[in-house]
């Protein structure tokens, strides 16, 4: 075990262990532990909605109400670390902000046990807007490296891993050995618990993280905490009345949407440089592949999920399906990491705008996996091997990880410098608003609204629309990378 010395962003001195500050391995368990509670839970979110909350209804109904509601939920907790990053920027601190954030998410999780749908509904509204504090878990990893300490890229490769690993087991622990043996109730307990380590854990650590992040006396006000949990507190109940009406939710994600369109292009107006009018262009064309890539993949939550559930022989519990996503990433992503150097030194690695489109391709793929399997390999019960589940499964990762890693790091390069923070937060809203068109087509699977049972072929009907779609998004991009290169202006 190697344990010395390095040197801190501000010059000083820290202990390494394995290479690392010691710091990063205190915030890679809180990683694994924040991601086991979310990622517990959202394995069985939308089934369990269904049967808990909507079982007067019909099947279709009940399971048009839970797409809707759960996909609704994870939009806003998508959205809220634009408010939650400020708070922790301008109002707390970022050590302050995501304790507080680990500590309220325990709560909300409980709250989520509750027998009512508004009591449910307030434990999501909760969780969502804590949710938005935990945005400096990200940035602190970094705080812990130089900006030119080479071991950087690699501290941020660990917290992608740990991202994985807390997602790759909770639906074990959460929805198959808590969940479905004692009630998907009992899972949200589960999820807490886990929560409730990487709180005690970060709690007990946070002290040593006050050398590496930057100290104001306009953060150290206790006020500022009080404030803050009392503007939660408030904010509660109108956001849980808010997921309960759906559709007005998703118009106000589109308006916010259109909203921040509208501020970057007035910002680019005002300034009148070309080059970088043209790079938010291309970023504007990135972002619709990052939507529409999101879009589909987020079936896995909703549609899928009920898919697994009603049609699909294993011989396990259909959460588990939840864990392939995170395995195929454990496993594949540092071959891929290897695969884009290995293209380059032989001048074959794809431009951005290329990667992009092959993510597209990979994920569209993906349904013409399960329309192939529910058209020629239903069995006389109706229903489909796991097999073709799993690799629906893993076309859609392999083009998450052609998509996903480089998209953070392109706003930052093809951003105003002065705007890239915010630009982030606009990059991270658009998976919000991929949860919420998301949910909208699962509810297509579901059938006419009439209809009492969705039906195996309302499934391959959706997914086949999915399908070409998917395909023709994707020659767009692979097709138009040259034009969307020079849009770039030298940005690979």
């Amino acid at each position: 075990m190697e344990n010395d010395k390095t040197l801190t962003p501000e010059g000083g001195t820290a202990q390494t262990l394995w290479g690392h500050p010691r710091q990063l391995w205190m915030l890679l368990l809180v990683t694994v532990g924040f991601n086991f509670s979310f990622y517990g839970f959202r394995a069985y979110l939308a089934p369990y909605i269904a049967e808990q909350f909507y079982h007067g209804l019909s099947a279709a109904a009940a399971q048009r109400h839970a797409d809707l509601l759960a996909s609704g939920f994870l939009a806003l907790m998508y959205a809220t670390p634009i408010a939650g990053g400020y708070v922790a920027d301008k109002i707390l601190g970022e050590v302050r902000a995501l304790a507080m954030s680990l500590w309220l998410l325990i709560v909300a999780m409980v709250l989520m046990t509750l027998p009512s749908l508004f009591g449910f509904e307030v434990g999501m509204a909760l969780l969502a807007l804590s949710v938005g504090l935990s945005i400096p878990l990200t940035v602190l990893i970094g705080r812990n490296y130089a900006d030119t300490d080479p071991r950087r890229e690699g501290g941020y490769t660990l917290y992608y891993l740990a991202i994985n690993f807390g997602a790759f087991i909770a639906p074990f622990v959460c929805a198959d050995l808590i969940g479905h043996r004692y009630g998907y109730r009992w899972g949200f307990i589960a999820a807490a618990a886990g929560e409730l380590v990487a709180a005690l854990v970060f709690q007990l650590r946070l002290h040593k993280l006050r050398a590496v992040v930057p100290s104001s006396e306009k953060l150290e006000r206790p006020i500022a905490t009080l404030w803050v949990l009392i503007g939660i507190a408030v904010l509660a109940v109108p956001t849980a009345l808010l997921l309960s009406r759906p559709q007005i939710l998703g118009w106000m994600m589109y308006a916010l949407m259109a909203a921040l369109m509208l501020y970057f292009v007035v910002g680019c107006v005002r300034r009148g440089e070309r080059v970088q009018t043209q790079r938010y262009i291309a970023l504007l064309v990135l972002f619709v592949a990052l939507v529409v890539f999101w879009t589909f993949s987020y079936q896995s939550v909703t549609s899928l999920n009920f898919f697994a559930r009603d049609y699909v022989k294993a011989p396990f519990n259909y959460t588990l399906f939840q864990a392939a996503n995170p395995l195929y990433i454990l496993i594949f992503a540092p071959l891929m990491a290897l695969l884009w150097p290995w293209l380059g030194k032989r001048g074959w690695d794809p431009s951005t705008p290329r990667k992009f489109g092959i993510g597209l391709l990979l994920v569209a793929l993906s349904y013409g996996i399960m329309v192939a399997g529910i058209r020629y390999g239903t069995a006389a019960d109706g229903k489909i091997g796991w097999g073709v589940l799993a690799a629906c499964y893993l076309a859609a990762t392999i083009g998450e990880l052609a998509l996903s890693p480089i998209g953070y790091g392109l706003v930052g390069l093809l951003a105003a410098p002065e705007e890239a923070s915010f630009a982030m937060g606009g990059w991270f809203f658009g998976v919000a608003l991929a949860y919420q068109i998301a949910g909208w087509i699962a509810t297509l699977t579901t059938g006419s609204a009439s209809a009492a049972h969705p039906g195996i072929a309302d499934y391959e009907h959706v997914y086949l629309r999915m399908f070409v779609f998917g395909i023709a998004a994707s020659l767009v991009y692979l097709l138009g990378a040259p034009q969307i290169r020079k849009l770039m202006h030298g940005v690979h």
